[in-house]
């Protein structure tokens, strides 16, 4: 996190009541220390509720949450003195005036700013320059001659920049408390080196009760798997802080250091996204945008296996593999059973194959075999019959795309039952309808296809309106975007991997 880079600090730190010793705190990510040292014997094995509270030497005090004893406790001797050492691994270190503990409910307000804050709340007009600043200045400046008793002259080219003051991006009142984005600028005393003024936006969570340091990162992390999908890639938390009421019920502010918080090294080759392309703008429309979230939030719980399992996927990029592709088949099979189909409508001729086939086997004798094909035949015609019900889950979903924008995605099923008999080869041994090996390019279509269809369904059902966002313009920076430009493209080489792939009907030569 970009506050704490190359942090490395000394103070006193408890690991038990009455016991204190040394230590040097390093924050290096998920290599982050807590080196400790005492004459006396000390243990960090049973360290209550994972907390190790300090005080730095500059007197700040440092909350170290759930811990993990990686070293120790070992012990050692120089010039015949002897010592003993533990190291350990925090997941949160917090400094502040004030020491917070795991079990703590404390927590009434938090902020943290992401790398994409800029583009995903790209609010233009909240920063500008006068263009002709001659008759402002004169009137600005007369009054601030008459405050300070000086004259201030006005040269032929003024230059005038404002901040508009507006802090506010958007607000949403959801299950998680209010969640809001805003802007918070910083400049420099105005001199003759000039004038700097930088900003930076914050997503901040007011709770509609304290929570605990659990509770908080568990609403951050719902918040940047929704943020993420919107910004086409993952975000990494820049700065994080806690606040908890003070005295005078004047806040605390306790910076937070995540050792495992999402975070990436930028890669050059990497696009950032550009604002246009986000599937909502919520600086432009941020009513839209708090709505979509609210709801978005609302269904969080029930949905959460399954968009942690996209976002576990999603994190890749533009990496794939097979386990990338069968783990986006399966997002849909641990759906909540209210977003597919309960049953899959038989035709006729299937219900008559079912009673002649269910006839059959009941007169037969008992076995395991016998009683597996009548399981089968219960199921048929239900939505949790693995391979066919699979297609049926990922087509309802298709559906709510398809209902809105049905010329985008022309033969959507085709590449939806590709998809799935793709993954079936792989996770059950089905007979391949080409070489994937050789046509990895079609896996990958898959694989998006069966993102693209989980994420915008999701969104569609949150109040996403798909069919503007399918006539925005596009400079491809988001994977969505991606997808419904080359959507034809990549269509129509399925279809020829396809064809290839078919053994040829003549008939063999007779030597």
């Amino acid at each position: 996190m970009e506050s704490f880079e190359d942090f490395r600090k000394s103070g006193t730190f408890t690991v038990a009541a009455g016991t204190e010793v040394q230590g040097d705190l390093i924050l290096k990510g998920s290599k982050t220390t807590l080196d400790l040292f005492s004459k006396d014997f000390f243990s960090t094995h049973d360290i209550q509720d994972g907390c190790i509270l300090g005080v730095l030497h500059d007197r700040t005090k440092v909350s170290l949450i759930n811990c993990i004893t990686t070293q120790g406790p070992g012990s050692g001797s120089r010039g015949g003195e002897h010592y003993h050492f533990s190291r350990v691994f925090p997941h949160f270190v917090i400094f502040g005036d004030e020491h917070i503990t795991a079990t703590d409910r404390k927590i009434a307000n938090l902020s943290f700013h992401v790398d994409d804050a800029a583009t995903l709340f790209y609010d233009f007009d909240a920063f500008g320059d006068v263009i002709d600043a001659g008759p402002h200045m004169a009137r600005i400046l007369d009054e601030e001659s008459r405050r300070y008793g000086r004259d201030v002259t006005v040269g032929d080219h003024p230059m005038l920049f404002y901040f508009t003051g507006k802090y506010e991006i958007f607000k949403a009142e959801t299950v998680l408390g209010t969640v809001t984005a805003e802007h918070r600028p910083s400049f420099t005393m105005p001199g003759p080196h000039g004038i700097k003024l930088d900003n930076k936006i914050f997503v901040n969570i007011a709770f509609k009760e304290r929570a605990t340091i659990d509770e908080a990162i568990a609403a951050i992390y719902t918040l940047l798997r929704f943020l993420e999908i919107i910004a086409g890639r993952p975000q990494a938390v820049l700065r994080l802080v806690f606040m908890i009421p003070g005295p005078e019920d004047s806040p605390r502010i306790l910076n937070v250091y995540g050792s495992m918080l999402p975070s990436h090294d930028s890669d050059d080759t990497e696009r950032t996204p550009h604002p246009a392309d986000l599937p909502i703008q919520a600086a432009r429309t941020p009513e839209y945008f708090a709505s979509v979230l609210t709801t978005w939030l609302a269904r969080d719980h029930e949905w959460r296996s399954a968009r942690f399992r996209f976002s576990s996927a999603f994190s890749l990029q533009r990496r794939f593999n097979i386990d990338r592709l069968v783990g986006a088949a399966n997002m849909f099979d641990i759906l909540p059973a209210l977003a597919v189909p309960a049953d899959v409508p038989l035709t006729e001729g299937l219900k008559e194959a079912k009673r002649v086939c269910r006839e059959v086997f009941e007169a037969l004798p008992s076995s395991p075999e016998r009683d597996s094909v009548l399981n089968a035949l219960d199921r048929l015609g239900r939505a949790s019959l693995k391979h066919k019900a699979l297609k049926h889950k990922i087509r309802a979903r298709a559906k709510l795309i398809l209902d809105r924008i049905p010329s985008r995605f022309p033969e959507l099923g085709l590449v939806i039952d590709e998809a799935v008999n793709c993954r079936n080869h792989f996770v059950h041994g089905s007979k391949a309808k080409m070489d994937y090996t050789v046509e990895f390019d079609q896996v990958i279509f898959f694989t998006e296809a069966l993102e693209f269809i989980f994420a915008a369904s999701d969104l569609i059902e949150c109040g996403w309106d798909i069919e503007q966002w399918s006539k925005q313009d596009s400079a491809m920076s988001h994977p969505f975007d991606r997808f419904r430009l080359d959507y034809e493209l990549r269509l129509k080489d399925l279809k020829r991997a396809l064809v290839a792939a078919k053994p040829s009907e003549a008939p063999p030569t007779v030597p």
